[in-house]
């Protein structure tokens, strides 16, 4: 039994000097691509610790978590409204059951497979 190992070796490992702050990529099998990608990675790390929350990317994660949150309180509020329509219906349901009327049915009307047709 042989394992599988990969033949190339493409990781990319960078390191900051002065900060000395270290990023490593193996995303893809082109050397040259991983360095691409982890200079944008080392560039965002120093413009994070450099500025903090006033950074492109801080700012970009914080619209990101404001899309989301507003998302999430739209699904609620849907959810919400429409688990109150169906209590709403439900208790017009009873009280119409209660007094005999069927205000929702056609008299004289009933569905077969999808198709309407009149009883005369």
């Amino acid at each position: 039994m042989t394992l599988e190992q990969n033949k190339t070796s493409s990781a990319v490992q960078l390191k900051h000097l002065p900060s000395g702050m270290v990023v490593k990529s193996q995303a893809t099998r082109s050397r040259s691509q991983n360095r691409k990608i982890a200079r944008r990675m080392l560039a965002e790390k120093l413009e994070v610790v450099e500025k903090g929350p006033k950074s492109r990317v801080a700012l970009k994660g914080e619209v990101k978590r404001k899309k989301k949150a507003s998302k999430s309180k739209k699904t609620k509020r849907k959810y919400r409204e429409l688990d109150g329509g169906e209590a709403v219906a439900g208790e017009h349901g009873e009280t119409e059951s209660a007094t005999g009327c069927a205000g929702d049915e056609d008299a004289g009307e009933t569905k077969n497979d999808g198709k309407d047709t009149t009883n005369r």
